[in-house]
């Protein structure tokens, strides 16, 4: 839990974009069927399906994390809801694109984000899905790992029993961007969660323990707000992983850059969770 302008595109809320996604209805975008690379016989073709990718890096010397929730289609494009750090900055938009096969089992990903165009290059598990990519701009040093989704709805109880997480982010002290590192193990019950963070920012270690809640809406994307032994406020955008195994979340204080997998380890009954 580290020191634990919202942009809409194509005239769609984010919100009312993932959630029609979610019901597979998609914009038309011209690109070409995406098959598998000829001279590389033994790769899976690129996979269509829904993906949530975690990102975090630099830009210009800034810190910067995203989390993007992802479909990719068959016929080679894509559309997603992107949700971002830059520095102090938040954003939250859609966006469209393309993804193409090239060779060495790899996918060229090209994405538009408010009229400006971002690439990428991933590498393909031996189904076809992304696992691995990094941002391809000179100015930009971004590396990503993606999740692949089911694609069903999200509620809070998706989350209900024990999770925990390790995380490694940025806070501004001193006129500057410090790093800090945190562990945690948390308990969710029907959207309250109940934690214990272990912080480090060099010298200094600090103990809390945290609680709060998180709204789910149905296309997985989720709003947390929390509050620890130290009177802190702490606020995330996230997304639930609908397959249960945990959560993303990217934090939106402007002081603290965090960008984090919480992987879910069991459900548990309440009396296993401390509550």
């Amino acid at each position: 839990m580290c020191g634990k302008a919202q942009t809409t595109a194509m005239h769609l809320s984010p919100t009312s974009f993932a959630l029609a996604l979610l019901l597979g209805v998609a914009p038309a975008f011209n690109a070409p069927q995406a098959q598998a690379n000829p001279a590389d016989s033994t790769c899976s073709a690129p996979r269509p399906g829904r993906y949530a990718v975690m990102g975090e890096g630099e830009l210009k010397g800034e810190p910067m994390a995203r989390l993007l929730q992802e479909t990719w289609n068959p016929d080679g494009t894509l559309q997603g809801v992107r949700l971002e750090r830059r520095g102090r900055t938040f954003r939250e938009s859609t966006y469209t694109g393309r993804f193409r096969p090239i060779s060495s089992c790899r996918v060229a990903i090209e994405r538009t984000y408010l009229n400006t165009v971002s690439t990428s290059q991933a590498v393909l598990d031996l189904q076809g899905r992304p696992r691995f990519s990094l941002g391809i701009l000179p100015d930009v040093l971004m590396v990503s790992r993606w999740f692949a989704l089911p694609s069903q709805s999200c509620s809070a109880s998706l989350l209900d029993g024990v999770v925990v997480s390790q995380q490694q982010g940025r806070d501004w002290r001193g006129s500057q961007w410090q790093p800090n590192a945190v562990v945690q193990r948390e308990h969710w019950r029907g959207g309250q969660v109940k934690g214990l963070a272990i912080s480090s920012y060099g010298p200094t270690v600090e103990e809390a323990t945290y609680s709060g809640s998180m709204e789910v809406q149905p296309d997985c994307l989720a709003t947390i707000k929390q509050r620890d032994s130290m009177g802190r406020s702490y606020n995330y955008r996230a997304i639930v992983l609908a397959d249960g195994t945990g959560y993303l979340y990217l934090q939106t204080d402007p002081d603290d850059v965090t960008v984090a997998y919480l992987q879910r380890l069991s459900p548990s009954s309440p009396a296993q969770a401390g509550w």
